[in-house]
């Protein structure tokens, strides 16, 4: 992954340290402001997100984003939840790696435009319900709509969101601030 940024992104300058033990040490020694760290759930001496959670005790203001090999939308949530800037699978291209590196910086640097597509209230509700983790089959029960209903609020939530998936709904959710019951965050 280093080589891969050295190369897309050369005007940054790339540390990299193969356990946790050694990334607090390059951190803890650093001169030179860090713009974000790229943190690797599955290093070898991680805890998971309880190393995340020490990485935002120790430097609150440091940008962290996230990359696991895992896909779970619950995983990723906590992540975002926890205080990281963005959640990323191991399984994304060099490209989309890159971009969201980009627009991560960007975020960070509170140079991001804001969104401004509002969700109606229903979209509200049914993003509540997957914030929740719920299917789309007990997101019908609870708001006692067809399952043809879900689907089309779904889409253009995806759609407003500037999404394709429900994992990614989730994590721009998250990271718009959005909470399950729908507040929070610009509607």
């Amino acid at each position: 992954m280093s080589l891969l940024l050295r190369q897309r992104l050369p005007e940054l300058r790339v540390l990299e340290a193969g356990s946790l033990h050694l990334a607090l040490r390059l951190l803890e020694r650093q001169r030179q402001p860090v713009d974000l760290v790229m943190l690797d759930l599955e290093l070898r001496d991680s805890r998971g997100l309880a190393t995340l959670d020490r990485l935002r005790g120790d430097w609150p203001r440091l940008p962290v984003l996230v990359v696991s090999g895992s896909l779970d939308e619950s995983l990723a949530g906590e992540a975002l939840r926890r205080g990281a800037s963005c959640f990323l699978s191991k399984s994304v291209g060099s490209d989309r790696l890159i971009e969201t590196l980009r627009r991560t910086l960007l975020v960070d640097a509170g140079e991001a435009p804001e969104r401004a597509e509002p969700l109606s209230d229903r979209q509200q509700e049914v993003l509540g319900l997957l914030l929740e983790g719920k299917s789309n089959k007990l997101i019908c029960r609870e708001l006692d709509l067809s399952e043809a209903t879900v689907k089309s609020h779904l889409q253009a939530i995806f759609r407003k969101l500037e999404v394709s998936s429900r994992t990614q709904a989730v994590l721009a959710a998250v990271r718009l601030g959005l909470s399950p019951d729908g507040s929070g965050g610009p509607r």
